[in-house]
C-alpha cells in the first residue's frame, strides 16, 4: 500500500490526498462495522480469496514499477554527471617545457560535486630547468581572454609547477570559455644555455553543445504523457538500443545470399522459423498485456462488490 500511495503521490498530489483521505474514512467506518457484522466479514474474505492473486499480480507489477524506476533514475542521474563532470587535461606542445590545463572534479557530499581548474608548467627535460619565465594566454575568436605571468626556479626534471588554480564555478578567471592557449616562453635557462621568445600552442577545443542538443537522451521525466519525479532516460535507452533490439532480433532474417538464389527448402524452412519466433514473441506480449487487463478488472469487479456489501453498512456506522 506504501508503494501505491508513493506512486499516486509522484502523479498528482491531488488524487494521492484524495485517495488518503478514502482510506482512512473507510478504515475508520470499516473497523467500527466489524464489531457488529461478522457474517460479512466471511463474506468479505471469500471475495478476496477470489480476487487474492489478481492483488498480489498488481502490487508486485507496481512494486517492480517502481524499482524499475528508481534504478534509472540513479543511472540516469549518473550518465548525466559522467558526461557533464568529465575530466579533462589539455597541453601545448613543446620539447623542453610545455603548459597544461586540467579540469577536474570530486564529490564533496551526497549531493554536492566541486570542480578545479590547474595551469601547470611540465618541464619535460631530462634536466633540471634553472630559471623560466613567460606568460599563458588563453584566447577565444582571436580574442585574448585571460593571461597568467608566470616565473619558476629550480624546476627539477619531470616535474611541473602550479602557475593558477581555481573552482570551476568561479567563471571571472574565463578559464571555462576558450578555444586554444599558448605557452610564451620570455627567457628559459638550463645547462648555461638560454632559450628567449618561443611559444608553444595547444589544439583548437571545439565545444559542440551536445548535452544541449540532446537533451532528452540525458533528462526524461515522462512516461504516457504524465510527468514523474524519476528520471527514465536510462530505461527508455535501454529499451529502444538493447531490449527490443536483442527481442525482434529472434524473428529477423539472419541469413542473405548475395548473386544467387537462395535454396527454396532451406529458405521456407527459415521463414517458417522467423514466424514461429515472431508468433511466440508477440503472443507472450498479447499475453501479458491480456494478464494486467484481467487482473484490473477483476481488482474492479472485487471493489464493487465490496462497495456494494459495505457501503450500506459503513454508511450507518460513520
Amino acid at each position: 500500500m506504501k508503494d501505491i500511495l508513493e506512486l499516486l503521490k509522484n502523479i498528482n498530489k491531488r488524487i494521492y490526498l484524495f485517495f488518503l483521505f478514502i482510506v482512512i474514512l473507510l478504515n475508520f467506518g470499516i473497523w467500527k462495522a466489524l464489531k457488529t457484522n461478522k457474517e460479512f466479514i466471511i463474506k468479505t474474505g471469500n471475495l478476496l480469496l477470489g480476487s487474492a492473486w489478481s492483488f498480489v499480480f498488481v502490487i508486485v507489477l507496481i512494486i517492480s514499477v517502481l524499482l524499475l524506476m528508481k534504478k534509472s533514475d540513479r543511472e540516469s542521474n549518473k550518465y548525466v554527471h559522467e558526461h557533464l563532470f568529465q575530466p579533462s587535461k589539455y597541453e601545448t606542445d613543446g620539447n623542453i617545457v610545455n603548459a597544461s590545463f586540467i579540469k577536474a572534479y570530486k564529490n564533496k557530499g551526497s549531493n554536492e560535486i566541486v570542480g578545479s581548474i590547474k595551469v601547470k608548467i611540465n618541464n619535460l627535460s631530462e634536466d633540471k630547468i634553472d630559471l623560466i619565465k613567460g606568460r599563458v594566454f588563453f584566447y577565444k575568436e582571436k580574442t585574448r581572454m585571460k593571461r597568467i605571468d608566470f616565473e619558476i626556479v629550480d624546476l627539477n626534471a619531470g616535474f611541473s609547477e602550479l602557475i593558477f588554480f581555481s573552482h570551476v564555478n568561479d567563471d571571472i578567471n574565463y578559464l571555462l570559455d576558450w578555444e586554444f592557449f599558448e605557452l610564451s616562453i620570455i627567457e628559459l635557462k638550463r645547462n648555461q644555455s638560454v632559450v628567449t621568445n618561443k611559444t608553444y600552442r595547444s589544439e583548437t577545443l571545439y565545444k559542440t553543445n551536445y548535452f544541449i542538443l540532446n537533451i532528452d537522451k540525458f533528462l526524461d521525466y515522462r512516461i504516457l504523457g504524465i510527468r514523474l519525479k524519476y528520471n527514465l532516460a536510462w530505461i527508455k535507452r535501454k529499451l529502444r538500443t538493447e531490449i527490443i533490439p536483442r527481442i525482434t532480433f529472434l524473428y529477423k532474417r539472419k541469413t542473405y545470399y548475395l548473386n544467387s538464389k537462395p535454396p527454396f527448402l532451406k529458405e521456407l524452412f527459415a521463414l517458417l522459423q522467423r514466424f514461429i519466433a515472431f508468433t511466440i514473441v508477440y503472443a507472450c506480449v498479447i499475453f501479458f498485456i491480456i494478464l494486467i487487463i484481467y487482473a484490473l478488472y477483476d481488482i474492479y469487479s472485487f471493489i464493487n462488490n465490496m462497495i456494494k456489501l459495505w457501503v450500506p453498512i459503513v454508511a450507518a456506522k460513520i
